[in-house]
């Protein structure tokens, strides 16, 4: 079995806040080929591997993505530049960018985090979806 990598090995992450306005409700789906298209036109592919984008969270219009600490301003400039998605307008604003999911959620989201576990204790206490 492999060991898991030491804190000072592994690679540092930023958590950026996004609102998108668009006409229509987006899904996670539409969101992260949105970002990925962003990122190929903006920087290719190899911009977008090391950006490594990966949406944590997204309720409509507000959305939190991890992405690679060098690839920050990457990921502005190459949001920014997106003006279209399916022949309409959107626009991309990013509210705020920090290193915890946490201080994402408290200080621009203005939502109260909530620990992982309680999370998953509530999902048990309704019971599986039918």
């Amino acid at each position: 079995m492999l060991k898991t990598l030491p804190p000072t090995l592994r690679e540092k992450k930023r958590y950026v806040a996004l609102e998108i306005i668009f006409e229509e409700e987006l899904f996670q789906k539409d969101v992260i080929a949105i970002v990925r298209n962003a990122l190929m036109n903006y920087s290719g592919v190899l911009g977008c591997s090391r950006t490594n984008p990966w949406l944590i969270d997204y309720n409509h219009p507000y959305g939190i993505l991890r992405i690679s600490r060098e690839e920050v301003n990457n990921l502005r400039s190459s949001l920014s530049l997106t003006n279209e998605h399916r022949k309409k307008p959107i626009n991309i604003h990013i509210i705020g960018i920090s290193n915890s999911v946490k201080h994402v959620r408290e200080k621009f989201l203005h939502v109260p985090h909530e620990p992982y576990y309680k999370v998953i204790q509530k999902l048990k206490k309704k019971g599986p979806k039918k």
